[in-house]
């Protein structure tokens, strides 16, 4: 009786110590998917840091094309616009969005590693394309809208692969330089206006040979109200509307509109390799954001 009761014991420790363990690993494994839980966000909240930063707090000229990317400010004009922008900032964004002060020719490095509250170690990567404006045309495109507009659809442009801006064109003789008020010297003149007060209420005293024209509205007679009758619009490509990029670059690259900003955040979510996010032997996450920036420095 009593062999028997030792091995009852025997195999009731033996379930308690199996229990215990099943426990243990439950539990382990329960941390293990909250770390890796939590790690999404994490990643997230990194990047969207990182590209807010970019697009709302530093200028188009200080980021650098590249695999990764580039912060550089030793090489901008000498402009007041990018006076606050001095190498001693540049490695302080570095260091707060990469937790890396690396510095090259090209610039400080737009890649590092940072770490969070659980001990997960993420790699951190920005890479930057510059979105070239390819076409050079030499004066915008012009299209008369149509005399029906607006209650019918205005004449569209043909489509062209780029980026264009479109306006409507100011009336060509409000540019000329003569569009110019005539006053008279004396309050004797009657034919001119002494003052602004004395321009009657319903029109200004100007020739009518030089106002508010549009193409072709000059040889029919109608009064300034309806200049506007089938009035030009203008398309421009964004290279004719900024500057080149105020630091050195080859002269095919001059011009560029936009950049391409992409943002990847890398980890290991296998325990023993949490402080590798670059060893290939564990389980790689990653994660990308995009966003482009367009040039609005000038």
């Amino acid at each position: 009786m009593k062999n028997q009761e030792k091995k009852y014991i025997k195999a009731t420790i033996v379930i308690i110590f199996l229990i215990a363990i099943v426990a243990v690993l439950n539990f382990s494994q329960s941390l293990l998917n909250q770390d890796n839980t939590e790690s999404y966000p994490y990643a997230i909240n990194k990047a969207t840091e990182i590209l807010n930063t970019l697009l709302d707090d530093v200028p188009f000229a200080i980021i650098r094309e590249g695999n990764p990317g580039f912060i550089k400010v030793d090489d901008l004009p000498k402009d007041k616009k990018f006076s606050e922008y001095t190498p001693f900032w540049a490695k302080k964004l570095c260091s707060k969005l990469f937790n890396s002060n690396n510095q090259t020719s090209k610039g400080f490095t737009c890649r590092g590693i940072v770490t969070d509250s659980v001990g997960i170690s993420y790699l951190v990567h920005l890479k930057v394309e510059d979105i070239l404006s390819n076409l050079k045309p030499n004066r915008p495109e012009m299209l008369k809208i149509g005399a029906g507009f607006p209650n019918i659809e205005p004449n569209q442009f043909p489509e062209r692969l780029e980026v264009f801006f479109t306006v409507l064109k100011n009336p060509s003789t409000l540019s000329n330089t003569n569009f110019a008020q005539i006053f008279s010297n004396s309050q004797n003149d009657k034919n001119k206006p002494f003052t602004e007060l004395d321009i009657a209420s319903n029109s200004i005293y100007e020739s009518s040979n030089n106002f508010y024209k549009d193409e072709g509205l000059e040889n029919l007679n109608v009064q300034p109200k309806y200049s506007f009758i089938n009035p030009t619009a203008e398309r421009y490509t964004a290279k004719m509307l900024i500057n080149r990029l105020p630091y050195k670059i080859r002269e095919d690259k001059a011009f560029c509109p936009f950049k391409k900003l992409i943002v990847q955040i890398q980890w290991n979510s296998n325990p023993k390799y949490y402080s590798e996010p670059e060893n290939q032997n564990g389980n790689i996450q990653r994660i990308h954001l995009m966003a482009i920036k367009g040039n609005l420095d000038i």
